[in-house]
């Protein structure tokens, strides 16, 4: 395990309640509030201004161009915050308007790259142009009413991007000098030069899906699906859920295990997933790789049509086909990872390198994840193809890996990202350059404290205060996810009674535990490497979270490992 630096976050009070103790320390200053949940109308009043301002300007756009039967295009993009941004307003105009002159357009990684391109923009409005004249592009004339008088005399076209387009200066421009308006949503960091858009609602508390979502109320949506997609790409997109992020998983997941979208509903059940309550765990770990695989080695086609597509064996054999690409692009991922991390431990550089012409484009992403998180370094992985090099970047707590790259932004064809992830194209022959000056770069103003992990500890508690009823408290926090973690605790000197491996490869240990007044189950994943450290009669400082575990109609709760020291 690493060596994490232990930081306890607040201090233990038996005459307080141990949630109010954890919200305060982690700066939540009316703790009521944030445990009733405000509305969701409460959360939009602290937007800003402007961004309000910009919802209205860009309502008056789109409302303008339906009534002058204007195509509006949906321009997305290929991860799972992008798809669900597209699907939901694609949905709100199809299903909710019945707007007929509709259309999406999601590039394909492989062939467009990322966001707004010439040749992405070039082929939209083409396959708008055929539909238009009532051809499929496959020679089928289509049942389609004749044009009107009022579409006959535009051929302009309403480009609406969600999840992209900050960065795309001179693509706008491109699509504004053919004589088409555009309304840019985004949510991704802005550059010193804007695109000269029509109308930019951008906010970057918040995720692509969510101003799809909030942009389809402003026009009049009452569908209750949307906030579950937008839930869906509020964590897998790991925004903090707090605020008017927290706001929308929460009631997000209430749509999702009452009445979830059919697609939803459909690609769990492929999972094996049924009859179980959805928290955020399967929102990030279940369905956001499903969606995310099928545009990772291929398109992302077949998880659009998940969530447009309303023909129940239709979505069946969706589910079905991204399932299975999730397989492949797991096997895909251990394959690439393996090759990537052949890195010397002892020589850790503070920024990680790999590339290689077998690594597949789609795939680099995730390597990087996997990178950072086992070696607690940025890391750049380039798939290379041709002249050039398409990479991908994770960072860690402390380096605002975007800010970093921008610093040399002449040495890449496209940049893009957060602080913490981003991605670019470059050309082969510059890829040492931009290696040398930001591992130079890094090297020279990061400090080696930033490359320590630090374990945040939410509070210290003497054991004997674990209960059902603790418990049962600590989950009026839900959701938990990114800046609203699950608490960790701390409980010094505990007794190890009995240590057996469990699981079904054998992998996992259960204990049993002794504080000197009662005795305490923990479940210790991934711990069987560690056995030897658990001999019975030995002491144990432990860092744990709380989970409940229902069995044979009684209820415990499980000390669920995340570090120890022995004592």
């Amino acid at each position: 395990m690493p060596m994490y630096k232990w930081n306890v976050l607040g201090e233990y009070n038996p005459k307080k309640d141990v949630v109010s103790l954890i919200l305060e320390s982690r700066g939540i200053k009316d703790v009521r509030t944030f445990l009733k949940t405000p509305s969701l109308n409460e959360s939009f009043n602290g937007f800003s201004a402007d961004f309000k301002n910009s919802l209205v300007k860009a309502k008056e756009l789109i409302f303008e161009a339906m009534e002058n039967e204007i195509p509006i295009l949906i321009f997305g993009d290929y991860d799972s915050d992008g798809i669900n941004a597209a699907a939901i307003l694609y949905n709100f105009f199809r299903r909710e308007k019945k707007y007929e002159k509709i259309y999406r357009f999601i590039p394909n990684r492989f062939e467009h790259s990322y966001g707004l391109s010439k040749k992405a923009i070039d082929e939209s409005l083409e396959e708008i142009k055929k539909q238009e004249a009532g051809n499929d592009g496959k020679g089928n004339k289509k049942d389609r009413k004749e044009k009107s008088e009022k579409s006959e005399k535009s051929d302009k076209v309403l480009f609406i991007t969600v999840d992209v387009g900050i960065t795309a200066d001179k693509e706008v421009a491109y699509i504004k000098k053919l004589g088409h308006s555009v309304i840019l949503t985004d949510h991704h960091q802005k550059p010193d030069k804007v695109p000269d858009a029509d109308v930019i609602v951008w906010n970057d508390d918040v995720c692509g899906s969510e101003i799809s979502w909030i942009l389809s109320k402003v026009l009049g949506s009452k569908s209750r699906e949307g906030v579950a997609y937008a839930a869906v790409a509020t964590v897998t997109d790991l925004l903090p859920l707090l605020g008017f992020n927290r706001v929308v998983v929460k009631r997000g997941l209430e749509v999702l295990n009452s009445n979830p979208p059919l697609g939803y509903k459909k690609l769990l059940e492929a999972a094996g997933i049924k009859d179980i309550e959805i928290t955020t765990y399967e929102l990030g770990w279940v369905i956001g790789p499903r969606l995310n695989a099928s545009g990772r080695l291929q398109s992302s086609e077949d998880s659009f049509r998940l969530l447009t597509e309303t023909d129940e064996k239709v979505l069946e054999e969706l589910a079905q086909n991204l399932n299975s690409k999730n397989i492949e692009r797991q096997e895909k991922t251990l394959e690439m990872y393996d090759m990537a991390s052949e890195i010397d431990e002892n020589n850790l550089p503070k920024i990680i390198f790999s590339s290689d012409e077998k690594y597949h484009e789609g795939i680099i992403g995730l390597v990087s994840a996997k990178l950072t998180q086992r070696y607690y370094r940025p890391s750049v992985v380039i798939s290379l193809s041709g002249d050039y090099g398409k990479g991908s970047v994770r960072s860690i707590p402390g380096i605002n890996i975007i800010e970093v790259l921008r610093k040399f932004e002449d040495l890449f064809v496209d940049l893009g990202g957060h602080p913490m992830a981003g991605g670019f194209t470059i050309e082969k022959k510059k890829i040492p350059e931009m290696k040398k000056k930001v591992s130079d770069y890094v090297e020279k103003n990061f400090g080696d404290e930033v490359f320590n992990p630090v374990l945040n500890i939410d509070l210290e508690i003497p054991s004997e205060v674990i209960s059902v009823d603790l418990l049962n408290e600590i989950e009026k926090m839900k959701p938990f996810g990114m800046g609203n973690e699950q608490p960790v605790f701390l409980s010094r000197g505990l007794g190890v009674v009995s240590c057996d491996v469990i699981g079904k490869d054998g992998n996992h240990l259960r204990l049993k535990l002794y504080d000197g007044e009662k005795y305490q189950r923990a479940v210790f994943f991934g711990g069987k490497r560690f056995e030897k450290d658990f001999e019975i009669g030995g002491r144990l400082d432990l860092v744990y979270s709380l989970n409940k575990n229902e069995y044979n109609g009684n209820t415990y709760v499980d000390m669920v490992v995340k570090d120890y020291r022995k004592v």
